[in-house]
This record gives structure tokens, C-alpha cells and sequence, in this order.
């Protein structure tokens, strides 16, 4: 019947169990405290693994003398018993009861109950009378000096030469069994089958009776076939021989049950091949050596060896295992220091959820390294392209920087927190010597597959970007170094097409394919049939000192407005000429700035009248910008070759041909001698560097007659298109020289003077007209000093350059991110659909949500997007990337669901393992 325990017991299950069954409400009978207090201990011998029995001596409550008790394996505690108490009654202990006491036991084992023998003697008060020590040995004799019923074995000496107690070998009086049930917990099943779908081997190792560890064991699932022993003792009973039909072989066994008495340190390879050879093993019986040999053989074998236990005894195997696991609240203190991990729960199912944890955080590290590296090709790849094709540089450092400390941190991050896919627990262990976090399959994965469609999503992009302001992609190989791109004009042989000036009007007057841009109309546009046949740049012809620019004549220091002051010096850096912008019109490479970057987001009219004074986010470096910066761009004014050595170009030196920096040859067959804006009696060009060269912006009056023509052309009114021009108060719009009006002193225009004979009392400078540099220093139109007037100089060729590259690298940008957000939804699986796998990881959602506001917030906040060279990318401009990224998904999906196809799973029914027959895609793609 039902009654209530009244306190918790602390200590082992087995003593617990005994105390909870003896323990009554009365304190009176059956108060185990009361109990103990009336017949006090006097000597105890532990249990232990080697002896499997545990003895108490207590004095008598009556005084009546001392009681000896014992409890432990029955088959122990029967062998050492003569007698036994029936009926309240000592009789003798005959060869029937005694297997009849067998039978039960093994009865009871059978149903998965732990036995325990009980057995008790009453001391003779006259031999064990009040004052007797108890010793379990002496100087005189090996074994105990009262009845153990100890086998007899006088003539055996032990190594000290001391010879058994006759006294030991008094048999005991048998009290009968007590079986106990330890049933295991409702998890524990499951998660064996769960270890066995995973190909995890789980042995058990136990004290118990080999029939109760059997018994145990087929409950929980560790065995499920016929056992090794059960196969002998039905061909022993039933008279099977070899040979019959019925007949079971025991060597096909797939279980076998493994009595501790049967193995040893002494114990072949072989037999231990052998026994670890069954997929369904149990050990029983054993002792703390043995775990030890069962632990070391397993390991022998290959295996990675985890134990559990809670005991000392478990101890050994415990810091021999690969992974040793002690029980937290049933553990010893020794098992606890000897183990790796302890259990906090004591629970089987923890283990394997450990198992499963960890699978599931090497499968997370993959798939987060896996989506990491991905973003490695598209991020090298540009820089590749940049060095071997010369194109401009379709990514920078900062926003690969952007991208790997940026925007793939929180989706990297979430896969730490992706759940484990349906699979996990029935793919077979891993091999960890060639199944690492980064394998071969992953590199061709992330890199050929995922990163390379990245990669192509990317240069599309950019070259979509370019074609839609103008630069077709098959003009910018070979036009990319960073030292000409974006920082001086570009030039292109136009064939048809029309110029347009600000407004949209055509000029009618101009055929592209033989004229020159005019100033009013300084945009291409291609039309209906008009292309670009070629482009590129004015060569690099001039390289002056790399010290210090030197102090003007009238010892002035360095102004880049002062033309006086630049002494010859480029600061080391190559420059342009007017001779090598000559020599490229002359070859009908004309300035190139295309209609399409005119009516693009980030066009500014002010390119073509740029003040190089005050405006310093030009990427020419105006604005008083340092001078090794200043000098890397276009400076405010013009050299010139033959201005700088007397109408000659001088001595040549070295081929200025630059890497990326792309001439038309036809440019190097020009005849100087007819350039407008260069006075030149050499008939003869070529690439090369020269020595000497002048330097004309019409801000000095140093400059003297050299720069006459640099400045208004042979002719004295011509417009120079590349030359600086000045207005009054703010840089506007030029007007053709021959169109000029000038004003009174009252500031009325007053009409157009005639070539160096002005109207009278018309030569003022008007306060809303721009005038080249001959009209700044001329003292007939008051222009005796520039006071009060802006720099201005047309830009507009190499700023929209320079404009449609930071688009592009832009454009470059969120084209990886696209491409990255299409990538880690591909990694969120290894084997299973995404579908399937369902997108329940808020962490990822978070991730992909502020990926896109960070790229958002990189590319249009300011100054953010300066600092980064991004631009306001066109919205249309985020779409390039998407069909490649849907491309992407499609792709893995395709790829997992043929790989799933071709690799069948089946069910071993010896383990219980679930294996797969590896396909080719999962053999090449599987990572």
C-alpha cells in the first residue's frame, strides 16, 4: 500500500530505495535513525568493486552481543552462506534451495531488476565479547579475524607470507533477496534511437548482473537483436548442431552480452576485435580496471570515446575517455574532477542533446566561414580586372571594408543562431581528419559557384553603370589607371552623332566625326546610329622637378593661381601638355563628355565652369588643396612644351607611354607646326617625355608673349577649350572671344571692339561676362590685374569620369550585398530545402534587414558617401544584381534537391545507423 515518506534521502539510488521501504510512521518500529541509534556500528568494510559485498558489525540493542550483516551481488553473498533463515529458523543452506535462490534471482534479473543478497551472523559474545578489535587482517594472518565464509585455503600464502584466519572461512546465515527497480527515464529511448540513426555506438558498461544489464539494455534500446548467449543457450536447448537448418550461428550475432570475469588486461587484440566487432554491446560486471581496458581498446580502434558515470570507481575510464562525463548531482567528487563535463541533470538525453548541440555549432561555423568567403571573389576579382585589363577600378578598399566589417557581420553572426536542420541527428559521425570547418568542397563552393556569380553580378552592374552615363564598355579597357582617370579629359573619335549644349539644342553647324566640340556645345550625343569608334587620353608628355615648386622671379612663393610661381616643377607627377590636347584633336580625338552624364542625378553645370578656387571636392584637387595632391590632377592653367623652349618641343627624353593610360597612335603622327594653340616650328610628335616646358594661366605678367597664343590661339581670338577663363564674382558660361562684349566705366556694354581696336570708351571688363586670360592682363580693356575676378576652368570631361566610376563602384557595392543576402539564405542549409528548413532565425531577418538600411546609409548619407567615394546610386541600378541573385537561389535549391535525389538514405538494420550512398554531386559539392 501507499504511504508517504516523511524526509529526503540523500545519497545512493539503491540505499535510498531500502530506506524508503523499511522507513514507517512510527518512531517506535521502523525509524531507520532510532535503528541505528540502538545498535550502534562497531565495524565496518566498505563495498567495493572487488569484493561486490559490504559488512557492518553492530552491537545488539538487547546487549545480547555483537551482529555481523552483509549485503552486495547475491552471487557473492550466496557462496559465502551455509545456512539460511526460513520460517524464522537457521537451517542449512542445501544445493537445491541454493539454486532455487539462483533461479529466482536470475527470474528477477530478467524483468531489468537489480538483486541484492542479504546475509547475517550472530557473533559469539564469549569469542567477540565487548573490547574485541575487528580487523580484516594482522601480522599473522591474511583475511579477517571473524566469519566472512571466506572459501578455505590454508595452504595459500599471500606475499607476505602470511596465511589465511580460520576464522574467515565460518559460513553465514542467508536472508533472502531484494530486487529493485531503477527504471530509465522516459527520454532515455528516444535518445538512444537517436544515437543510433546518428551512427553513435552506445555501450553499455555496467556492475550489474549480466542478465539484469541484458534486461536493461533491450529496454532501452542498446540491444535490440538476439544476443551472442541467448544464441547458445537455445542451441544448447534445443539440440541444435552445425549443419541444421534451425541451427544459429553465434558468430552472426549482432549483440553480445560481455561478463567482466571474461576479459582482462591480458586480453588479445584479437578477442577485443572481436567483441567490439558486434554493433550491440553490453558489459556487466566489470571493475574499474576493466572500464579502463574497454575504454583504451575502443580507442585503440579509432573511435572517439565518450564515458559517463558517477561513481570513483568510474573514475579511470572517465580521464581516459576522449570526453569524459561525470553525473552533477549523483556524482562523486572524484568522478567530477577526473571528467571534462559534467551533467547537470544526470539525464542520459542530455548527452545526446549534447551531441546533437555540437553538431549543430560545427554545422553553423560552416555555413557562417561558407557565406563569409563568398564575398572574397567578388571583392578580389575587381582588382584583378584593374591589374590585368586596366579598366578603372571597379571597387576600393574602403568599401571592401565597408562590406566585411559592415554589412556581413550580423548575417555572419546569425548563423550562430540558425536551428538544426532535419538531418542532423542521421548523418553519421564525421571523420575529423579529413572533414574540417574548411574543406576543398567548401572553397569550390563559396569560391567558382556562389562567390564567381557575385563576381559577374558585379562587373554587370558596373558595366551597365557605365553604358548608362556614356562610357561603353568596350572603351574602358585599358583607360584605367587611377592617375588619368577621372583627373584629366577624355577623348573619343565620335563617328556621327550630334553635339548639344546645356539646353538640349543640336549644333547643326559641327559634323562630331571631323569637328571639335565648341564651347556652347560641349556634350555628345549619340543619336540614333552614332557610336564611339575609340578613346582615351592625351599623353603625359611632362614631368618637371619633384622638389619643391620654386619661388617666383620676384621671389613670391608657391600660388597655383600665379603662374610666375611653378618654376617648371610637377612635383614629380606626369601632366598633359597643350601640344599632346593638340596632337589628339589634330587626330580627331576630341574632348569627350557624353549627353547621358548631363541629364544623370549627379551632373552639375558648374563642371564646365568650375572655380578652382574656392570649390574643393572636385577630384582635381582645387580649392588650395596640398601640393603633392594638386599637382596628382590638373592644374589650373596649361603647360607648354614649346612655350617653355623658345617655339621648339625640345629635347625628347623617355616614351611616356603609361599602363592603362591609353593614346591613339594616330596622335603621335600629328605636325606640331599646325597646332592652333601652341606655336611650334618642329614638324615632327611622338610619345615621349620632354624636358622643358611653360607653365599659362594668364594670372602673371611674367609670362610674356610665350603664352600669347597658349592663351587666344594663333589668331589672337580664339577660345582655348582646356585653358582657365576668369569671370566677375561667380564662374559662369564662356562666350566665344569673337563674340565678347565689353562695357563702359559705368558697366553698360557697349558693343563688340575689333581685334585690338577698341571702341572708345568701350574697354571695360563686364561684371557678367567670363573672358580668357590674354583679356586679364591686356591694359587696353583695363585688365591691368585680376583683382576681384574667379578662375574658372572647364572640368566637366574628367569630373563626369570620375563621377560615373564612384557610381560604379557604388553600384559594384550593393551589387555584392545583393548578391551576399541571396548567399546566406544558400548557407542557411547544407542538405535541406530552405523551404523546409522555414526562415524562423529572427537573428538572419534582423541581419538582411539592416544590411540593406547600412547600404543605404553608406551610399546616400553625406558625408558618409564622400567619405566612402559611393554616389546616390539609381535606384533601377540596384536591380542588375537581382536576377543574378535570384539566380543564385535557384541554383543551390536545384543543386539540393539533385543531391538529395542522388544520394539514397537507408536504414542499417544491425546499428540501427542511417547511411547514405553518396552521389556524385554530393561527393563534389557537399561541403
Amino acid at each position: 500500500s501507499w504511504r508517504p515518506f516523511f524526509w529526503q534521502p540523500v545519497g545512493n539510488a539503491s540505499e535510498c530505495a531500502m530506506i524508503k521501504l523499511v522507513q514507517t510512521e512510527s518512531a517506535a518500529i521502523g525509524d531507520v535513525e532510532a535503528t541505528r541509534t540502538a545498535n550502534p556500528v562497531k565495524f565496518v568494510i566498505p563495498f567495493n568493486s572487488k569484493n561486490k559485498y559490504q559488512v557492518h558489525i553492530h552491537a545488539k540493542a538487547d546487549g545480547s552481543g555483537d551482529v555481523l550483516q552483509m549485503k552486495g551481488a547475491p552471487e557473492r553473498i550466496i557462496a559465502r552462506c551455509t545456512h539460511m533463515m526460513l520460517d524464522d529458523k537457521v537451517v542449512e543452506l542445501t544445493d537445491i534451495e541454493r539454486k532455487n535462490i539462483e533461479e529466482q534471482q536470475e527470474a528477477l534479473s530478467a524483468n531489468g531488476l537489480r538483486c541484492l543478497g542479504f546475509a547475517e551472523l550472530d557473533l559469539d559474545p564469549n569469542v567477540y565479547g565487548e573490547g574485541y578489535k575487528y580487523a580484516t587482517d594482522d601480522a599473522e594472518f591474511s583475511s579477517s579475524n571473524f566469519p566472512l565464509g571466506d572459501t578455505p585455503n590454508p595452504d595459500d600464502l599471500d606475499a607476505q607470507g602470511r596465511r589465511q584466519n580460520p576464522v574467515s572461512t565460518q559460513g553465514l546465515v542467508f536472508l533472502g533477496l531484494m530486487a529493485l527497480i531503477d527504471p530509465p527515464r522516459p527520454a532515455v529511448p528516444p535518445a538512444v534511437e537517436k544515437c543510433k540513426t546518428a551512427g553513435v555506438k552506445v555501450i553499455m558498461v555496467t556492475g550489474d548482473h549480466p542478465v539484469t544489464a541484458q534486461a536493461i539494455a533491450y529496454k532501452v534500446g542498446i540491444l535490440w537483436s538476439k544476443t551472442r548467449g541467448d544464441m547458445e543457450k537455445d542451441n544448447a536447448k534445443y539440440g541444435r548442431a552445425p549443419g541444421d537448418p534451425d541451427y544459429e550461428n553465434p558468430d552472426d550475432a549482432a549483440a553480445i552480452v560481455v561478463p567482466g570475469h571474461t576479459i582482462s588486461v591480458d586480453t588479445s587484440e584479437e578477442e577485443w576485435d572481436f567483441i567490439l566487432g558486434h554493433p550491440q554491446i553490453v558489459f556487466a560486471r566489470t571493475s574499474p580496471q576493466q572500464k579502463l581496458v574497454i575504454v583504451e581498446n575502443n580507442q585503440r580502434q579509432g573511435h572517439i570515446v565518450a564515458v559517463t558515470g558517477d561513481g570513483v570507481n568510474d573514475s579511470p575510464a572517465i580521464k581516459k575517455a576522449d570526453i569524459g562525463i561525470a553525473m552533477g548531482i549523483m556524482g562523486s567528487e572524484v568522478s567530477k574532477n577526473a571528467a571534462d563535463m559534467i551533467l547537470l541533470d544526470d539525464n542520459f538525453a542530455s548527452i545526446v542533446k549534447g551531441v546533437e548541440e555540437g553538431r549543430l555549432i560545427f554545422d553553423n561555423l560552416k555555413k557562417s566561414i561558407a557565406y563569409t568567403i563568398q564575398s572574397n571573389i567578388p571583392e578580389i576579382t575587381p582588382f584583378l580586372g584593374f591589374i590585368i585589363f586596366a579598366i578603372p577600378l571597379p571597387l576600393t578598399t574602403f568599401l571592401i571594408l565597408a562590406i566585411d566589417l559592415g554589412t556581413d557581420m550580423i548575417p555572419a553572426i546569425s548563423m550562430a543562431y540558425e536551428l538544426p536542420e532535419a538531418d542532423i541527428m542521421t548523418r553519421p559521425p564525421r571523420n575529423s581528419k579529413t572533414d574540417r570547418l574548411v574543406t576543398k568542397r567548401m572553397i569550390n563552393f563559396s569560391y567558382l559557384q556562389i562567390g564567381l556569380i557575385q563576381a559577374i553580378a558585379g562587373f554587370f552592374t558596373y558595366l551597365v553603370v557605365f553604358n548608362d552615363y556614356g562610357y561603353s564598355p568596350s572603351v574602358l579597357m585599358g583607360r584605367g589607371n587611377t592617375e588619368v582617370w577621372g583627373m584629366q579629359p577624355f577623348f573619343c573619335k565620335f563617328q556621327g552623332g550630334s553635339y548639344v549644349n546645356l539646353a538640349g539644342d543640336l549644333d547643326t553647324t559641327r559634323d562630331p566625326t571631323i569637328d571639335p566640340p565648341s564651347v556652347q556645345f560641349p556634350f555628345w550625343f549619340p543619336g540614333q546610329s552614332g557610336y564611339l569608334i575609340d578613346c582615351g587620353f592625351a599623353h603625359n608628355n611632362y614631368k618637371g622637378g619633384g622638389s619643391n615648386v620654386s619661388l617666383s622671379a620676384d621671389g613670391k612663393s608657391f600660388n597655383q593661381f600665379d603662374s610666375s610661381t611653378y618654376g617648371g616643377s610637377t612635383k614629380g607627377h606626369k601632366a598633359n601638355t597643350i601640344e599632346a590636347y593638340e596632337a589628339n584633336y589634330k587626330a580627331r580625338y576630341f574632348q569627350y563628355i557624353p549627353w547621358r552624364s548631363r541629364v544623370s542625378p549627379f551632373w552639375q553645370n558648374r563642371f564646365l565652369w568650375w572655380d578652382v578656387a574656392n570649390d574643393q571636392n572636385a577630384g582635381l584637387n582645387y580649392g588650395g588643396a596640398d601640393n603633392n595632391l594638386y599637382f596628382g590632377g590638373r592644374p589650373a592653367g596649361l603647360w607648354s612644351i614649346c612655350a617653355g623652349n623658345d617655339g621648339t618641343l625640345g629635347k625628347e627624353g623617355s616614351s611616356s607611354e603609361v599602363r592603362g593610360a591609353y593614346v591613339s597612335p594616330d596622335a603621335e603622327v600629328v605636325d606640331p607646326s599646325t597646332f592652333d594653340f601652341s606655336q611650334c616650328s618642329d614638324t615632327s610628335y611622338s610619345n615621349s617625355y620632354y624636358k622643358n616646358a611653360k607653365f599659362c594661366n594668364g594670372q602673371s605678367t611674367e609670362e610674356g608673349t610665350a603664352c600669347d597664343v597658349v592663351n587666344s590661339g594663333k589668331d589672337g581670338l580664339s577660345l582655348n577649350p582646356f585653358q582657365s577663363f576668369y569671370c566677375k564674382d561667380s564662374c559662369g558660361e564662356q562666350i566665344p572671344d569673337s563674340s565678347l562684349q565689353f562695357c563702359d566705366v559705368n558697366g553698360n556694354k557697349c558693343g563688340i571692339p575689333g581685334v585690338n581696336t577698341p571702341v572708345a570708351g568701350c574697354d571695360q571688363l563686364c561684371d557678367d561676362v567670363c573672358y580668357s586670360p590674354s583679356f586679364m592682363g591686356d591694359a587696353e580693356y583695363g585688365g591691368s590685374t585680376s583683382t576681384g575676378y574667379k578662375q574658372c576652368q572647364n572640368i566637366a570631361s574628367a569630373e563626369g569620369a570620375l563621377e560615373v566610376l564612384r557610381h560604379a563602384q557604388g553600384a559594384f557595392f550593393l551589387s555584392i550585398v545583393v548578391g551576399q543576402i541571396a548567399g546566406l539564405l544558400v548557407c542557411k542549409t547544407r542538405w535541406l530545402s530552405v523551404r523546409t528548413q522555414g526562415m524562423r532565425n529572427n537573428v538572419m531577418l534582423f541581419g538582411i534587414g539592416t544590411e540593406i538600411l547600412l547600404c543605404g546609409w553608406l551610399a546616400y548619407c553625406i558625408p558618409i558617401n564622400d567619405g566612402l567615394g559611393t554616389r546616390n546610386v539609381r535606384l533601377v541600378h540596384w536591380f542588375c544584381a537581382i536576377p543574378f541573385a535570384m539566380f543564385i537561389f535557384i541554383y543551390d535549391e536545384s543543386r539540393k534537391a539533385v543531391m538529395r535525389a542522388t544520394s539514397p538514405e537507408k536504414t542499417d538494420p544491425i546499428t540501427g545507423q542511417v547511411t547514405r550512398k553518396a552521389g556524385w554531386l554530393e561527393q563534389n559539392t557537399y561541403y
